[in-house]
């Protein structure tokens, strides 16, 4: 589901031979604090950001590759809310469309994976596909989206760890240890699957309370599969102590986020005060429906 958390890229026309990226992002999305350099360098961090660049301006044939490109993401890093996707789709956009160059929400995702590959190995595609259609979807690889159209919009927050990680690791401790419990990981993926399917029933149906119990037990799953961690199943515990309907972690784990259904708005301020008790960072979010969008400034 996209939430309504961004991020906006303007691009500007330059009169440089190169691209020059800009990147505002608050250092409490780093895992960094003044004079403390155990956060990630920021160099690495504007790489990806100059890939998703460089791969639109050779997909529409342009030559002049003279731009400034500024990004604002509000979005926490490495916080499993897929903040690199949004930020390449809204690069990839900005770009094409300073170019005056139209691109279909196809293009933009199969250009979106120069930058996330280099992040994070193989990733499936799912988090971009979420940031350009927006919504709910169904996601399926290599390319198969369908939207997903729920009977009311579920009342939910997102509360940050503030452990941040890195998905190419984490998805590399995911494989070996597929590799070391074959069995066991059948069964949980071909359970996880059975869960997907019942998401999707119960947000058409408008069934909170079946939606909750599935999101517990896909925590449960990725508890066993080994991508949670004592903060994740601490504040899921919390949240399903005050009430919450449902509460799981979300990404690839290690860290980052967990995201909490409610049954209502007045219960959710509720659980969110008491989890910010608990050393976590909400944040009152609602669905994005809009996916990507470009504007001629």
């Amino acid at each position: 589901m996209a939430i309504n958390l961004y991020s906006k890229a303007q691009v500007t026309p330059k009169n440089i031979s190169e691209v020059e990226v800009n990147a505002d992002i608050p250092l409490r999305f780093l895992g960094g604090k003044p004079g403390n350099p155990q956060g990630p360098d920021p160099r690495e961090l504007l790489r990806p950001l100059q890939l998703a660049t460089e791969a639109t301006l050779k997909h529409i044939g342009s030559k002049d590759h003279g731009l400034q490109v500024n990004v604002e993401c509000e979005i926490p890093v490495a916080a499993g809310l897929g903040s690199s996707a949004s930020t390449t789709v809204a690069i990839i956009s900005a770009v094409a469309n300073s170019r005056h160059a139209e691109l279909s929400k196809k293009d933009i995702f199969k250009l979106a994976f120069a930058p996330e590959n280099y992040l994070h190995g193989k990733p499936s595609g799912v988090d971009q596909a979420t940031c350009i259609y927006g919504g709910i979807i169904e996601f399926n690889r290599p390319f198969k989206v369908k939207k997903v159209r729920p009977k009311k919009e579920p009342v939910i927050l997102v509360c940050d760890t503030g452990v941040h990680h890195s998905t190419k690791t984490l998805v590399g401790g995911v494989v070996k240890k597929s590799q070391e419990e074959r069995n066991n990981f059948h069964d949980y993926v071909a359970k996880v699957r059975k869960i997907s399917t019942g998401v999707a029933k119960a947000l058409t149906e408008g069934d909170d309370e079946d939606l909750g119990l599935l999101m517990y037990q896909n925590h449960d799953l990725l508890r066993k599969i080994g991508v949670s961690s004592p903060m994740l199943d601490h504040l899921v515990e919390v949240a399903r102590r005050e009430g919450a309907l449902g509460a799981k972690l979300t990404g690839a784990g290690g860290g980052g986020c967990i995201i909490v259904l409610n049954e209502s708005k007045t219960a959710r301020d509720r659980i969110s005060r008491v989890l910010r008790r608990h050393g976590g960072i909400p944040y009152r979010v609602s669905m994005d429906t809009s996916g990507v969008q470009s504007q001629v400034a």
